[in-house]
């Protein structure tokens, strides 16, 4: 499994989409770091930097999980993917695996190096005062971020898998967190304490009077999230096992 593991470690790292995504972030960050360096960057505020990112990093999870099983079969590759090796648990086991694992990387990657930029302006042309224990603080936070972007992507790349396509998952994708999510809130807020919104930010946040309806810790957040991650991809599993991939 390790030689199939690597194979798409290798397979994800060389998708075009995930090229384009990680030089657009970077044009990104240097931009952020010069409007840092024009503002007077004060480094005590930098542990807030990772929430505002968070959003984005999290769409970017979704897309790059979902294409990445998406992808293939919208070019039709996964029948001869399993003309090498035919356990198909295995096959979507380890291509899960992959993807979550480099999208976990690469979030992680793509907030130090902001953290980096936005300390060298600080450095520069801004402000340390105040900033002790900021990159402890920091690195938990962004540790968080990109687990959250490694769960939206798990939850991506189920959709996908089921729907055959990157489009099936963002549509599905959409129309929760714009439809059902915004339903659930209004019509019966009890219910809010199973949503992903509310317990995503309760992971990244911690306890706050923003999630009222929530009675779990945050680390119970993290993990209620993780399950339901777990499950969607099992049952991926059993439908990709069962169908005709022709």
């Amino acid at each position: 499994m390790s030689r199939l593991l690597w194979i798409e470690v290798r397979r994800f790292g060389a998708r075009r989409l995930v090229r384009v995504t990680t030089l657009l972030a970077l044009g990104g960050i240097a931009f952020g770091a010069f409007i840092a360096y024009t503002e007077h960057f004060r480094l005590a505020t930098l542990p807030d930097v990772p929430l505002g990112t968070a959003l984005p990093l999290v769409v970017i999870g979704w897309l790059l999980g979902a294409s990445f099983i998406g992808a293939e079969w919208h070019a039709g590759t996964v029948t001869t993917l399993l003309t090498w090796e035919t356990r198909r648990i295995r096959v979507l086991l380890t291509k899960a695996i992959a993807g979550i694992a480099c999208v976990f990387v690469l979030t992680l990657f793509l907030q130090a190096v902001l953290v980096a930029a936005l300390s060298a302006m600080a450095s520069f042309n801004g402000s340390v005062a105040g900033a002790d224990g900021w990159l402890t603080e920091t690195a938990a936070v962004g540790v968080r971020v990109s687990a959250l972007a490694a769960v939206a992507a798990a939850i991506g790349f189920a959709f996908a898998a089921v729907g055959r396509n990157t489009a099936a998952a963002l549509g599905a994708g959409f129309a929760y967190v714009v439809v059902v999510e915004n339903l659930v809130r209004g019509l019966k807020p009890a219910w809010s304490r199973w949503l992903f919104g509310e317990n995503g930010g309760l992971f990244l946040l911690g306890p706050s009077n923003d999630f009222p309806d929530l009675d779990r810790s945050q680390l119970g957040a993290g993990a209620y999230l993780m399950l339901v991650s777990a499950i969607l991809l099992v049952v991926s599993g059993l439908v990709f096992r069962s169908r005709d991939v022709n």
